[in-house]
């Protein structure tokens, strides 16, 4: 999904097409078809023309560009017809009424989760006996799948094993939940399974936890992102200063902006509110 948007300047008609589709740099891939003209007196004049191009993979599933822009009215719409039930809702009991409630779990919620699960049940080690990488994985994946269960989730999961990474693939009706915005509910999970991880296995492995390949459609998130703002740098000739974002995701936003001539980045700030900076050499 694409349109296109003109404006006095390639900036302006950015900024007008994300107004209108509600969406941040970070969803769409730009491209600049026209750099406009100022013309003189008014003759030659010509508008800044910019290409905008859906690449969030939650956004793309939308049925067309105008049903993305006119989500926000069609949510009203909806909220608007269920408001006669407003009284039927208020009548329930508090027991009723919470079960019907469905929110996304917060990265600290998991935590006090976490907390619950490995006091109900933790792997019993024999003594002098070294568990093996797969029995650790697979306590693992048991250990996440409990969680999630917690969650109220519905999910499949299983394990594969390279070397000392353990993949842990995790599939559900309810993706968009486990994933949480810009992965923040999935990182939140893959850091309590590696500190589980740990815990169990005495020798060095990593835990890397995925829903059905948003691993990858984020990198590809990532790599149009770093574009758009590495041009940004170079037309603006300022610093562009990026939203926090984790190690992992510095590190893709890094090794893509590397290839673009006449950019040079670098990180500022601490965990976990480290930020790359772009500048134009």
């Amino acid at each position: 999904m694409d349109r296109v948007y003109r404006d006095e300047t390639v900036d302006r008609a950015i900024a007008k097409g994300l107004e209108e589709l509600k969406v941040s740099e970070a969803d769409v891939k730009i491209d600049v078809e026209e750099e406009g003209r100022k013309g003189l007196l008014g003759f030659g004049k010509k508008d800044a023309a910019v290409r905008l191009t859906v690449i969030n993979p939650e956004l793309k599933l939308y049925d067309s560009i105008d049903a993305l822009a006119a989500r926000d009215a069609q949510k009203t719409k909806i909220v608007r017809s269920e408001k006669p039930l407003e009284n039927e809702v208020q009548e329930r009991t508090p027991a009723q009424h919470s079960t019907m409630e469905e929110t996304e779990p917060a990265p600290s919620d998991i935590k006090e989760q976490e907390d619950t699960v490995v006091q109900e049940e933790e792997p019993v080690e024999t003594a002098g006996t070294e568990m093996s990488i797969e029995d650790a994985a697979e306590e693992t994946r048991r250990y996440i799948d409990r969680i999630i269960r917690d969650m109220n989730i519905q999910r499949s999961s299983e394990v594969k094993i390279r070397q000392n990474e353990v993949h842990i693939e995790l599939s559900s009706p309810l993706a968009a939940k486990l994933i949480g915005k810009r992965g923040a509910t999935l990182n939140a999970l893959q850091e309590v399974g590696q500190q589980f991880f740990n815990s169990i296995y005495k020798s060095y492995g990593s835990i890397l936890l995925d829903v059905e390949n948003y691993r990858e459609k984020r990198r590809e998130t990532l790599e149009h992102l770093a574009v758009n703002m590495a041009r940004k740098a170079q037309r603006t000739n300022g610093a562009v200063r990026l939203d926090p974002m984790p190690s992992a995701e510095r590190k893709i936003m890094h090794h893509a902006l590397s290839r673009i001539e006449g950019i040079q980045t670098h990180s500022e700030g601490s965990e976990p509110n480290r930020y790359i900076v772009i500048e134009k050499k």
